[in-house]
């Protein structure tokens, strides 16, 4: 036999009613390293309208050198073999009877099956039910099947005839030997038929009822899958007698040690993983596909070195449905999923270094490009993740890839990185938009991660979202976006090796951040939500300010003052007003520097007929929130019914000064002006 071509092809064969599992499967071996070179073909059994995981293909034929396709031979099997079937007919003893419909199916997978042999040399049928179990995986086969002469290597599967084990068939999901096979007359036996080798030893003593051997008195491409027809019609062509107890069925090894394959196993995903991983290349047969996504984050955790990221627990309160981000989402379904709850976005300033982060080990964070170098410090991993610098990227793919978190990349940087595990890779669009549904895959990147996140935590349903270590104050800048390449230790960060020496980064362009942090401040408003700046001695001046270390006060009966004043929200919409103004004045008791519960008091106190406590409390919040649009409308309004409309204009002037797009407030400005 000449020498065999090693250029690996992998052929998944799949179908509309198992594609969920494909797609499981493909996350895989996008995880998964083949250890050689490597072609796929992605054989879909039915139309292409069906096709529901149509971005994870796509993503993999990104990924990988893929080919996809529904098409199959144009053969058609003669009607006269379908209408005047002798296997349909019922007959005493074994008889493994397949309807017409079942015959559809196995028509289709040996069309498959010889699609290939004639397109390839050699190639590795898989299923959506395989798992891969090691990295090299496929190197281990091919080099194995290097020394092998047989024209299918794999698990030689054996049935009980007249009280002896012998080979029947090789497990579907073998490596086929085109060459060798093209020698035989497969085209032929889709056309005609000839007596089934088996068939006459069934009602045998000794012989086992279950064998698939026994679909009935006759054989082709039609009748029988072809795991059991390529291994009879070989040993029939090649030794010139159609007698399974006359072939020399021992002189081909099975390899059950490279792909083991199992239907009937009882054995759970985790015991799977623990009995075979990092010795059994793959096995087929395994249902569950929680094998394959714990499969998945195992290889992409262990192309890492420790050093990078380490073990820590992913962030998020005890009803968390993510805290260890093991399902595998899609972005539709993240919609909305935490409407109503709390978020904080991490920055990445030096004030992260005056900031208690373990406080933060049972809220939902979203971390931020280096965020991992504090992870030691924060002791947890962020529940979600923003990257979208192309330099940061570059640099530090192998990182990244080490997170755990729910991920959101810039798309135009998916190259290089392998973990695609719950990572959305995002389209830009617009300078200073804001995208209040990523359904479609794109954000703003407004000049900052930060407003990426911000969009990401709005997709995300939260309604609170504070920011920490967004300090808005870089001791070394430069003309903004600038590239440079750093000559010494980070001062702008809370590590010296953030952007450390040697590393590329852009000087922040701070005038346009804060822009898009405006942009973003109003859609969160308008829609009931709001954005609160936590982050210690910051200079951003947009948000709404807190104090950190506030934020987790708890009243007697265990509430802070953010739920408090969410209960009065609730409340005030249900027309309780008694009871919002006990939750609003009960959360400022909480948190004296609460401006929102303060401008949420005044609205109730109007609602009650008493302006001069509302104008109280909307004075306090304007005090403390200047830029808060709610309280300058609520104010301005006030003193216009109260007749004093110079202070009016004069805090909407002011306003406007810092904020000369609301249209609203320069409405308002305008009424009072004609």
């Amino acid at each position: 036999m000449g020498e065999k071509n090693m250029t690996a092809n992998v052929v998944l064969n799949f179908h509309k009613k198992d594609q969920e599992s494909a797609g499981a499967l493909l996350e895989l071996l996008m995880a998964v390293d083949e250890g050689i070179e490597c072609n796929y073909y992605l054989q879909y059994g039915n139309n292409i309208n069906t096709l529901s995981i149509y971005e994870t293909v796509m993503k993999f034929m990104e990924m990988k050198n893929a080919k996809f396709s529904t098409e199959l031979p144009d053969i058609r099997v003669p009607k006269e073999m379908i209408d005047n079937d002798p296997n349909l007919l019922t007959y005493e003893g074994n008889h493994a009877i397949r309807n017409r419909g079942q015959k559809k199916s196995i028509l289709q997978w040996n069309l498959c099956v010889y699609k290939y042999i004639q397109k390839l040399d050699s190639f590795l049928m898989i299923e959506p039910d395989c798992l891969m179990l090691k990295n090299g995986w496929l190197s281990d086969i091919y080099s194995a099947w290097e020394e092998y002469e047989g024209p299918v290597f794999g698990h030689l599967k054996k049935g009980m005839i007249r009280h002896t084990y012998m080979p029947t068939h090789w497990a579907g999901c073998s490596l086929y030997d085109c060459k060798q096979l093209r020698e035989l007359p497969l085209e032929e036996y889709f056309y005609k038929r000839y007596p089934n080798p088996w068939w006459k030893y069934r009602n045998d003593e000794g012989t086992v009822n279950a064998d698939n051997g026994f679909y009935g008195p006759v054989i082709s491409g039609y009748d029988i899958s072809y795991d059991y027809f390529l291994l009879a019609l070989y040993f029939k062509e090649k030794t010139g007698v159609n007698d399974p107890l006359r072939w020399p069925l021992d002189m081909f090894r099975s390899r059950s040690d490279l792909i083991f394959c199992d239907f009937k196993t009882k054995m759970s995903s985790e015991e799977i993983i623990i009995k075979f991983r990092d010795r059994l290349p793959f096995m087929h047969g395994v249902k569950d596909d929680k094998a394959r996504e714990l499969m998945v984050k195992y290889f992409y955790r262990a192309k890492i070195k420790e050093r990078y990221v380490g073990d820590y627990e992913i962030s998020g309160p005890s009803d968390s449905p993510v805290r260890t981000n093991s399902e595998l989402l899609s972005i539709h379904e993240l919609k909305d999923r935490f409407k109503g709850r709390r978020c904080f976005i991490i920055g990445n300033g030096p004030s992260l270094n005056k900031t208690d982060m373990k406080m933060l080990k049972n809220e939902f964070t979203i971390g931020l490009n280096r965020i991992y170098l504090n992870y030691d410090k924060m002791g947890f991993e962020p529940t979600f993740y923003c990257v979208v610098n192309p330099h940061v990227i570059e640099q530090f793919a192998p990182e990244i890839d080490a997170i755990k978190s729910i991920k959101f990349v810039r798309s135009a940087c998916r190259s290089y990185l392998k973990n695609r595990w719950n990572t959305f890779f995002m389209d830009s669009f617009g300078a200073h938009e804001f995208n209040q549904d990523l359904g479609n895959l794109e954000w703003c990147e407004g000049w900052t991660v930060t407003y990426c996140a911000m969009q990401v935590a709005y997709h995300l349903g939260f309604e609170t979202v504070v920011l920490i270590g967004v300090d808005h104050n870089f001791p070394k800048t430069g003309d903004p976006n600038k590239l440079v390449t750093a000559d010494g230790s980070d001062q702008n960060h809370f590590h010296p090796d953030y952007f450390g020496k040697g590393i590329k980064w852009q000087y922040p362009d701070l005038e346009r951040s804060e822009k898009s942090y405006r942009v973003a401040r109003q859609v969160y408003e308008r829609n009931g939500r709001r954005i609160i700046d936590a982050t210690v001695e910051g200079k951003l001046d947009i948000f709404q300010k807190a104090d950190y270390n506030e934020l987790f006060i708890r009243s007697s009966k265990g509430e802070s003052p953010y739920t408090l004043n969410g209960q009065g929200e609730r409340l005030f919409g249900e027309g309780d007003f008694e009871g919002a103004l006990d939750a609003f004045t009960s959360a400022v008791e909480l948190a004296p520097g609460y401006a929102t519960a303060y401008n949420n008091a005044g609205v109730v106190c109007l609602q009650l007929g008493d302006a001069q406590k509302a104008s109280g409390y909307f004075a306090k919040a304007l005090n403390l929130d200047p830029d808060d649009r709610a309280v300058i409308i609520n104010i301005g309004r006030l003193l216009t019914s109260s007749e004093d409309v110079e202070t009016a204009k004069k805090i909407y002037a002011s306003y406007l000064v810092r904020h000369p797009e609301d249209k609203e407030v320069c409405a308002l400005m305008s009424a009072l002006n004609k």
